[in-house]
């Protein structure tokens, strides 16, 4: 007399033998493991690192905005020319506007701002100072770290820049 688990025994067996088969290639190739996340620089916690950075930053009435590595926001002025770049504020004007510049022999660290689209020019004192689109940068020095705007759209057509050069706010 047969056992009448002889064939769910042997189809068991095939169907594993298949799976084991199956499983040796041919099959989809196995995902790459993903990139590892790389952390900001702690500029924004508060730590300025003495070299300069421009960092592209959400900010709600403004929409994206670029900062330096303090988390101060960054200006523009209308009474400057983005080609060629030129600074028209100099004496009194730079103790409220303050001009970001560039170390010698330094490079500004960036987060999500286009290389492309960074530049400097030589003030008439003979430091230099980093643009952004064409246009110099500068930060006010009443405005608080944390995104406050305290010259946006202030005397003299002041305006929050975006990574791009343009004035923020501006949709």
């Amino acid at each position: 007399m047969r056992s009448p688990f002889r064939i769910p025994a042997a189809a068991a067996a095939g169907v594993l033998t298949a799976l084991l088969v199956s499983g040796c290639g041919g099959g989809a190739p196995a995902e790459p493991a993903p990139e590892p996340v790389v952390a900001a620089p702690a500029g924004h916690s508060g730590h300025d690192s003495g070299l300069p950075e421009l960092w592209a930053v959400q900010s709600g009435p403004l929409g994206v905005v670029t900062t330096d590595g303090a988390g101060r926001l960054l200006y523009r002025s209308d009474a400057d020319s983005a080609t060629p770049p030129t600074s028209n504020c100099t004496g009194p004007c730079t103790e409220t506007w303050k001009p970001v510049l560039l170390p010698e022999g330094q490079e500004p660290a960036l987060l999500g701002v286009d290389r492309s689209k960074v530049g400097q020019l030589t003030r008439p004192d003979g430091t230099v100072q980093l643009t952004l689109g064409g246009w110099p940068l500068y930060y006010n020095a009443t405005d608080e770290p944390g995104l406050t705007t305290a010259g946006h759209h202030g005397e003299n057509g002041w305006s929050v820049i975006t990574p791009t050069g343009e004035k923020a706010g501006q949709n």
